[in-house]
């Protein structure tokens, strides 16, 4: 093997795609017609390949549910930690930890769901039921003897919303800590 065939073997790919001068592609073909390994090699080099095609041995479908299962169970698991300590330190059990344990709550929520919407829900309604139930349980035991029934009503639905409003800006709060989080990596 001599000089040019170095030379051809590093101009092949050029000489493929037709991307030499005219002058060179005359020179690349005058060796060719000299020497049978380049041509062969050539010829060998514009064949293009079939490839035959991959069997898939996985059944993706599959996988992707069980991740996804597994991701499923986590969330729960997480949420529902979270969800229980909120629950525990709120402000109807006389614990001012909610102020830590409702931002956890939303910020959780926000990152596995990435929904404001469901940060509102899991930090309103419960508090608000409950707050709603422990008001007319004390009606029915008698602790509002001068108020009537609607009077109680309207001031249980009052006073719920109030107090879940006050959990709901401290999980909205978190779960803008969890956005403000999710930017930050997607910038790195």
């Amino acid at each position: 093997m001599n000089t040019n065939c170095f030379i051809i073997r590093d101009l092949m790919p050029l000489y493929n795609e037709n991307l030499l001068s005219n002058e060179t592609t005359e020179w690349v073909n005058e060796h060719l017609e000299n020497c049978k390994e380049c041509k062969a090699l050539v010829e060998a080099s514009s064949t293009e390949l079939s490839p035959e095609p991959i069997e898939n041995i996985m059944n993706q479908e599959a996988m992707f549910k069980k991740i996804n299962r597994k991701l499923s169970m986590y969330q729960i698991i997480f949420v529902g930690l979270s969800f229980f300590i909120a629950i525990n330190t709120s402000l109807l059990n006389e614990s001012f930890g909610f102020i830590l344990w409702y931002p956890v709550l939303g910020a959780v929520t926000y990152l596995f769901y990435k929904d404001m919407r469901l940060v509102f829900l899991l930090s309103f309604v419960p508090i608000f039921l409950w707050a709603f139930s422990s008001n007319l349980l004390d009606f029915i035991n008698s602790s509002y003897l001068d108020m009537s029934l609607l009077e109680v009503l309207s001031h249980s639905l009052i006073s719920s919303t109030t107090i879940s409003l006050f959990h709901v800006i401290f999980a909205f709060i978190g779960s803008i800590i969890g956005l403000l989080m999710i930017k930050i990596k997607n910038i790195n």
